[in-house]
């Protein structure tokens, strides 16, 4: 995917394809009194995934009254199946690392 040569057609296909990639964030509801800075469009899926489990989860757990998690955590659920509609070898985003074994 890396490192690969790619036609003039096919960059056009993943750049529009960024463009339609969901918004890293929601809409806020105030102010946040906490910073958090989710993965970003070009980041891999396990980011992602992990930024739902490792982050998002704990905080809702801890503050299930906060009124911003729940829409992050539906803002990651959107852009976690957005992803998985896209055609592997259409995919701009990092690819996921494998553990070797």
């Amino acid at each position: 995917m890396y490192g690969e040569k790619r036609t003039m057609s096919e960059a056009d296909d993943r750049a529009a394809l960024y463009l339609l990639h969901p918004k890293e964030s929601p809409e806020l509801i105030g102010v946040l009194p906490y910073l958090i800075h989710p993965p970003s469009k070009l980041s891999s899926t396990a980011s992602w995934v992990a930024f739902r489990d490792r982050t998002l989860l704990p905080m809702l757990a801890h503050d299930p009254g906060d009124l911003n998690l729940p829409n992050f955590l539906a803002q990651v659920e959107r852009i976690l199946a957005w992803r998985a509609a896209i055609d592997p070898e259409k995919r701009f985003w990092k690819p996921d690392v494998r553990s070797g074994g």
